[in-house]
């Protein structure tokens, strides 16, 4: 029996489709996909990806979070990854390389301004990023949130008295904070009134993140390729939540843990039988790059 099951087409044709790819990169989403619930790198998640390195294959980390923070994650596998940071805000080369800035998209000012006035107007916590600093506005309800923020990503703010210092500045990324369901008024009320001057996705629940228009994981692989000198079409990408997405659709071949959300399993090709928990990436590349 296939160890995949499939959510896009259900056919053999396609499995064999598949199994004629070749993949020359492996992108990688981390919470809820490489890593499991506790935080921690299943073993068999670093020994499939080993072997895949070994070949050839280029590894890539896709996050929404900052380059500083992923660079842990690359070590607990033992491979030179390449880096997308900010959900392909900002894409970087191997360490080997320099760490190079491969492409570099921010949010435009006039977007920026409107979050920072917001936040500032209304107490929310903005995490603002730029030149690879987190800059956060002091206050005790901007605290709390703060403190859920470090505690998940390993991140740590520099504390700003006012953040409309920032006015005219472009930062790489931005994420609004706060209380769920709030979130999910102001995420349809700030996409209705930007329409497409920027990219907006709620990724966990406190989180409203904002990016520069058409900017998403997804947008970071033809750079990849690019670089690279291959296609797209030669790239595995696993995820499991929303701002995965674009990443699973740009892919040739793009991979849905089995504890996905919905939007990510309905854009996927494939969805494993297993969870983060249970390795699922290990059994994607296994399945896929190394068969």
């Amino acid at each position: 029996m296939c160890l995949l099951c499939f959510i896009r087409g259900g056919s053999l044709a396609l499995e064999e489709t598949f199994e004629m790819k070749k993949i020359r990169l492996i992108a990688l989403d981390i919470d809820g996909t490489l890593l499991d619930d506790k935080k921690k790198l299943p073993q068999e998640n670093r020994e499939a990806l080993a072997e895949a390195a070994a070949q050839g294959v280029v590894v890539a980390i896709a996050s929404g979070r900052m380059t500083p923070t992923i660079e842990p994650v690359a070590e607990l596998l033992g491979l030179d990854c390449v880096i997308i940071a900010y959900n392909g805000g900002k894409v970087v080369a191997p360490r080997k390389a320099g760490r190079t800035v491969l492409h570099h998209e921010p949010v435009p000012s006039e977007v920026s301004d409107i979050f920072v006035k917001f936040a500032h107007e209304k107490g929310h916590l903005l995490n603002f990023y730029h030149e690879e600093r987190l800059y956060g506005q002091e206050g005790l309800r901007q605290r709390q949130f703060m403190e859920i923020y470090s505690s998940r990503t390993g991140a740590q703010y520099q504390i700003e008295k006012d953040l409309t210092r920032f006015y005219g500045v472009q930062p790489t990324k931005l994420i609004l904070m706060g209380d769920p369901p709030e979130l999910d008024e102001l995420c349809v009320s700030f996409r209705e009134s930007l329409d497409c001057k920027a990219y907006i996705t709620k990724t966990d629940p406190e989180y409203l993140e904002v990016m520069a228009p058409g900017v998403d994981k997804g947008s970071a692989l033809p750079v990849m390729a690019a670089h690279y000198g291959f296609t797209v079409d030669e790239v595995l990408a696993v995820g499991d939540a929303n701002n995965d997405v674009g990443m699973l659709r740009a892919a040739g071949i793009g991979v849905a843990v089995q504890n996905a959300g919905p939007r990510a399993k309905a854009s996927a090709d494939v969805v494993t039988q297993s969870t983060n928990n249970e390795s699922a990436v290990a059994e994607a590349i296994r399945r896929w790059v190394l068969s």
